[in-house]
This record gives C-alpha cells, structure tokens and sequence, in this order.
C-alpha cells in the first residue's frame, strides 16, 4: 500500500470530521436527557450517577468544541462547507456558553437555549457532511 493511499482525501477528511461532530452532539444530547431525567438527586447511588453524567457532559461539551475547530479546518482544506462550518463553530461556542450558563445560574432558558443549540448544530454538521461529497465530485470533474 503506497503512502497516498493511506492519506484522506480533503473531502474524506471533512467527511470524518462531520461525523465526529454529530456523534458527539448525539452522545451530548443523550447525557443531557439522563441530567435532565435524574433532576436533583436526594443523595447515594443516583447522586453518583448523575456526577459522572454531568461530569461527561461537560467534558464532551469541550470535545465539541475542539471538533468544530476541526471541522471549520477540513471544510477550508477541501473547499467546501466552509460558511456551514464557521457558522456550527459560533453555534457550539454560544452552545457551550449556555451550558455554562445553565450550570452557575440554574437558568432553565439557558438550557432551552443549549437544546436549540443542538439542533441548529447538528443541522449544519449535517450540511458539512453532504458537502463533503459535493467536494469530491468537484475534483473528480476537474
């Protein structure tokens, strides 16, 4: 197997980002809903529980962050998906920002805001992901 092969292509590799992107909004979305079902813990077992879901919440949420830094890079290197790109980036961050929000506050807009936040994300992720098939075609015609 020669080096070349072994490379992703541009749109191969916004592809891979994309699909990072929206796995972890859907592992986020699912840990949120747990929070959200547990509510306020008496104490025991459950309280543990909900630390670590809260905790993995929270640590995925930084995750996000810096996968879509990564995606807004591969969308520039392919050339396609860039304005989706930029626009999921500014989405995460206020996202993000609401969920801080959420935790110091205990504001249930700013977690209305984060659950809207989620799906306008995961809607342009899911745009960067058909485009990057978009990009391919392109090199392939030229």
């Amino acid at each position: 197997m020669s080096a070349s092969a072994t490379v992703a292509s541009p749109s191969e590799s916004l592809r891979r980002r994309s699909r990072e992107a929206l796995s972890a909004l859907a592992l986020q979305f699912l840990l949120g809903m747990a929070a959200n079902l547990i509510g306020e813990p008496d104490g025991g077992f459950v309280a543990v529980v909900d630390t670590i879901i809260i905790i993995l919440h929270i640590l995925i949420a930084i995750g996000l962050v810096v996968v879509a830094v990564r995606v807004l890079l591969a969308a520039r290197q392919a050339g396609v998906g860039q304005r989706l790109a930029l626009w999921g980036l500014v989405v995460i961050s206020l996202t993000f920002l609401a969920g801080v929000a959420t935790v110091v506050f205990g504001s249930d807009w700013a977690s209305y805001l984060m659950a809207c936040g989620f799906l306008v994300a995961a809607a342009l992720y899911g745009g960067t992901f058909i485009a990057s098939y978009g990009g391919s075609r392109q090199r392939q015609a030229t």
